[in-house]
């Protein structure tokens, strides 16, 4: 599996869960309640604007540290850290600004976490996608 077919299917899995909405607005926070047939009881605020219902809580706590357990696992192939690492490179304009750090932020590593010769490779592909 690719860097960005699993990162696409674990963002699926969260957009699914139930028991979650999105709100930045009162109009928007009512209409999340109705949705979720909750009450201003019910839920507890996250971050971000999100809402998520108190029964789910340890549900989406599962789904997070599944996602996580995941992709670190994933990352200890080196042919997906080289893509996951080229993707985020591109992602975070290091043909533009040739840090890196930003990039390594996404993937929850440090430099001295990625063999020389992937994070070589994976500059060099990164300066050509974009």
């Amino acid at each position: 599996m690719k860097y960005l077919e699993l990162k696409d299917a674990q963002q699926s899995a969260f957009n699914n869960f139930d028991g979650i909405f999105f709100a930045f607005d009162n109009k928007q926070f009512d209409e999340g309640l109705a949705k979720l047939g909750a009450s201003k009881l019910d839920i507890i605020q996250c971050s971000a604007g999100m809402f998520l219902l108190k029964s789910r809580e340890a549900a989406l706590d599962t789904l997070l540290e599944t996602s996580n357990k995941e992709m670190k696992e994933a990352l200890k192939d080196e042919s997906f850290l080289q893509d996951a690492l080229t993707y985020e490179l591109c992602n975070h304009e290091y043909c533009i600004t040739g840090n890196t750090r930003d990039a390594l932020a996404a993937l929850k590593l440090t430099s001295e976490e990625i063999p020389g010769h992937v994070m070589k490779a994976s500059r060099i592909a990164a300066s050509k996608d974009f």
